[in-house]
């Protein structure tokens, strides 16, 4: 039973690939023929073609539906996928209703009515023969088109961007946080009205200070830890009124110098600017006369003699010691 199957289907199939080359030849040959006669006969040759082959493929499907699977495997390896589809009627389009099916299966997976699916379907099985597969619908969002003439210039945006429909109708008040160190509302700083405003503040530290070195030394013998830390919080307080101190000298220094050169400008001169270097040598020379007249000079001297000899001594070569 099988291999007279397997012979009837490989006569349809072999008797199609003739009816159709000799369907081409023909076309071809006809070329010389008149238009209206050439397409009356190739429809009615058709719709004949198509009868007959539909009653064929109809009668070895239903000698088929008795055969095992693995028998219907072996033939179809041995024939080929594509001819035996053809000659079961599953290869033509416009005779299968596999393709219309999954197609309806799909859109009705997909939200779409199977009404409009068969539309589109016996539309597209009308228009063309070449429909390769079910049309599946993307729900993925369109990519962004980043466009750019080079790949070393950088990417180019769209400015077309459509307004969101969502406003906000009525504008909420909510606080808003400013910093007065960086915000224009607060004014200016001037350093000068800063220091004078807040100069009681250096007369509360001084009584600090001294509280401070009085627990200290009542606290030498009981605990030693606690005092040690007071000691270094003294410590660290009188650094930084030394460098506010001198902080003070250096835009006295500066004041005093804008004020002369405003007063040779009003003469005619052209002004001098100070540099870094010319600043710092006044300062040596101002804190050099402050301590002439408090007679700390002598010591001064010595420390700082002591210090550059140091200096010195790093930069000299040891002697080598004979082994």
């Amino acid at each position: 039973m099988p291999k007279k199957v397997a012979s009837k289907i490989e006569q349809y199939s072999s008797s199609e690939d003739e009816s159709s080359d000799n369907s081409y030849s023909g076309s071809e040959d006809g070329f010389s023929q008149d238009e209206g006669s050439i397409g009356g006969s190739e429809d009615e040759d058709e719709d004949e073609e198509d009868g007959s082959s539909q009653t064929k493929a109809e009668r070895i499907r239903k000698q088929l539906a008795n055969v095992p699977f693995d028998q219907l495997i072996r033939m179809q390896q041995q024939m080929g996928v594509k001819k035996f589809n053809r000659s079961i009627g599953l290869g033509d389009a416009k005779n299968s209703d596999t393709k219309r099916k999954v197609k309806e299966a799909l859109r009705q997976r997909q939200g779409v009515s199977s009404k409009g699916a068969r539309d589109s379907d016996s539309d597209s099985s009308q228009s063309s023969d070449d429909d390769s597969g079910p049309e599946v619908v993307s729900h993925k969002s369109k990519v962004t088109d980043m466009h750019r003439d080079s790949k070393k210039m950088p990417a180019m945006m769209s400015s077309k961007r459509p307004v969101s429909r969502f406003r906000q109708v009525v504008q909420t008040d909510r606080p808003q946080t400013r910093d007065p160190r960086f915000d224009g509302l607060s004014g200016n700083y001037n350093e000068d009205l800063f220091e004078k405003s807040y100069a009681f503040l250096d007369k509360q530290r001084e009584t600090e200070l001294d509280e401070m070195r009085q627990q200290v030394n009542k606290l030498k013998n009981k605990d030693p830890e606690e005092a040690a830390r007071i000691q270094l919080a003294i410590g660290s307080m009188q650094s930084q009124r030394a460098a506010k101190q001198q902080k003070k000298n250096t835009q006295e220094l500066k004041r005093r110098h804008r004020a002369k050169e405003m007063e040779a400008v009003k003469q005619g001169k052209t002004p001098y600017f100070l540099k870094k270097r010319d600043l710092k040598t006044l300062e040596v020379a101002e804190k050099f006369n402050k301590l002439k007249d408090s007679s700390k000079l002598d010591g001064y001297l010595e420390k700082r003699r002591k210090r550059n000899a140091t200096k010195d001594h790093r930069g000299m070569p040891y002697q080598r010691r004979e082994q």
